[in-house]
């Protein structure tokens, strides 16, 4: 027996689900549609169900998720060129970046999901240090899964070459392509020449 063709209005109600983390109606959705559908539903701006559940902190729907969906989609970008990885990080979903990172590279996970860029071209590292209230947490949750993979060597090699890294409270500030903080630093260093040719007497 053959699934149904899912209508416009029942792929946007599976996206809204997958927004509020409706996991029985999302069920259902599978259920009678198929996967196909499920993994090819999206919105206006390119959004998938993976997106939405990311994006939200949805962990219980993002588990049920990602066996059914075919691993491209776990990489797949919206419009804006963000994947879901980014939707969970730049909302601190600690929670969904694991289940998402852990997944065997094989499977589409892992480091590469890690690196991957969006179109800011940033990874998921440097995206977190531009997240809001709860970044520490999920910064520090990937830092020390880089750490794991990569080895402590390699810390500075995490941010992009053309990214200038601060050292603030406890915490590496990457800011990329920041034409103010370079401003900055020039003045910094004149001041320091200049600094350095003043005698002070005794």
């Amino acid at each position: 027996m053959s699934k149904q063709t899912p209508t416009a209005e029942d792929v946007e109600e599976v996206l809204l689900s997958s927004r509020y983390g409706e996991l029985d109606e999302i069920k259902e959705f599978a259920d009678k549609f198929g996967v196909e559908p499920l993994a090819e539903a999206k919105d206006e701006r390119g959004n998938t169900v993976l997106h939405m559940c990311c994006g939200n902190g949805h962990v219980d729907v993002l588990n049920y998720l990602i066996p059914l969906l075919p691993k491209e989609l776990l990489s797949r970008k919206n419009e804006a060129g963000s994947p879901p990885l980014h939707w969970a990080v730049s909302n601190n979903h600690v929670a969904c970046v694991k289940a998402l990172v852990e997944i065997p590279e094989e499977q589409g996970g892992g480091l590469p999901l890690l690196k991957q860029t969006n179109a800011n071209k940033r990874d998921a590292f440097t995206e977190s240090i531009f997240a809001g209230e709860g970044k520490e947490e999920v910064s520090g949750w990937i830092e020390g899964y880089l750490y794991k993979v990569e080895g402590g060597d390699d810390e500075e090699e995490q941010a992009p070459k053309d990214a200038s890294v601060e050292e603030g409270e406890g915490e590496i500030q990457v800011i990329e392509g920041d034409d103010l903080v370079k401003e900055e630093a020039e003045k910094v260093d004149e001041l320091a020449e200049k600094t350095e040719s003043v005698q002070i007497k005794e």
